[in-house]
């Protein structure tokens, strides 16, 4: 199951006991993935979900708000997440009536019904109908990506929107929330989304799915682990190369020395340096230091010394 299904069926099995949250929570869906449609001169919308579990709770919360039976499921194949979708549709009498209570649509100045393009009206006043809302929006057109052995590439959550304005409205009210998001077009469609691992998990809290942010905040523990781990072997492996260079630098002119003026022209703590350093040339200069019972700083120096030694010869 990847992590976006995880979240996802933690938000749909957890049921929504407050009438207010049941409308704004479809309200998200239908604003997430419905199409509207005309049909004998009335408005109606399909929308999509999951599965028929969750078109039976669907269906359960129409018609206890609005007393709408939904006829009916189809199913559509989704090739992106290789599964089917379950697709809702609300038509004929009383879906106008369901479509205004769910602030799709609303009454026009000449008394007529119009879409409403403004998706954050009267539906989502309180703080508990936002998130749900929110929520529903998720269900329907989300997705969260985390790191595994797949992807690689790090983390990355988004919503897709079909109009700026909305994108720009839902990246405002989660910024209000203390969710930072950004928002950009993508092929047509506009996209809220969040690249911080930190910040995707402020989202999942907000969705009220703590399960999946304990999920998360693991992943991201055991992800800076390794990083660390990465790190500290790329620093050790640094340090090392570099000690290696410099023990064959200091090599390089014990030999030349000894070669041409020889070893024993050195002044005897020079000749005892060079002697220690050609016999073992893997140990750092801490350890060869503590093996002269001297300090680093004086080995250095040393070495140094037996370097100009050999520059001049």
């Amino acid at each position: 199951m990847s992590f976006t299904e995880s979240v996802k069926n933690e938000i749909l099995n957890k049921p929504i006991k407050e009438n207010c949250c049941k409308r704004a929570f479809l309200a998200g869906l239908i604003r997430g993935s419905g199409v509207l449609f005309s049909e004998n001169d009335s408005i109606g919308v399909e929308f999509r979900v999951r599965d028929e579990e969750t078109a039976e709770t669907i269906s359960r919360y129409l018609k206890n708000l609005y007393g709408y039976e939904v006829r009916e499921f189809s199913v559509s194949e989704d090739r992106l997440n290789k599964r089917d979708n379950v697709i809702i549709g609300v038509s004929g009498e009383g879906a106008e009536n369901v479509l205004e209570g769910l602030g799709v649509l609303k009454k026009s100045d000449n008394g007529g019904i119009e879409i409403n393009f403004d998706m954050y009206g009267e539906v989502t006043e309180k703080e508990c109908c936002l998130r749900s809302f929110i929520k529903g929006l998720f269900v329907s057109s989300g997705s969260i990506v985390v790191p595994d052995e797949k992807n690689t590439k790090g983390y990355h959550a988004e919503m897709v929107f079909s109009h700026i304005k909305s994108a720009e409205d839902t990246a405002e009210k989660l910024s209000l929330s203390g969710v930072v998001v950004k928002v950009a077009k993508r092929k047509g469609t506009y996209i809220v989304y969040i690249k911080s691992g930190e910040q995707i998990k402020n989202f999942v809290a907000y969705l009220q799915a703590p399960v999946s942010v304990l999920k998360l905040t693991d992943l991201m523990i055991n992800r800076e682990v390794a990083n660390f781990s990465n790190r500290q072997k790329n620093c050790d492996l640094g340090n090392l190369n570099k000690q290696v260079g410099a023990s064959a630098k200091h090599i390089k002119a014990i030999e030349k020395i000894r070669n041409t003026a020889g070893i024993n022209s050195l002044k005897k703590e020079l000749e005892e340096t060079a002697v220690a350093r050609e016999t073992y040339p893997d140990e750092s200069l801490s350890d060869l230091a503590e093996r002269l019972d001297i300090t680093k700083s004086c080995l250095n120096h040393r070495l140094r010394k037996i370097e100009e030694i050999a520059s001049k010869l």
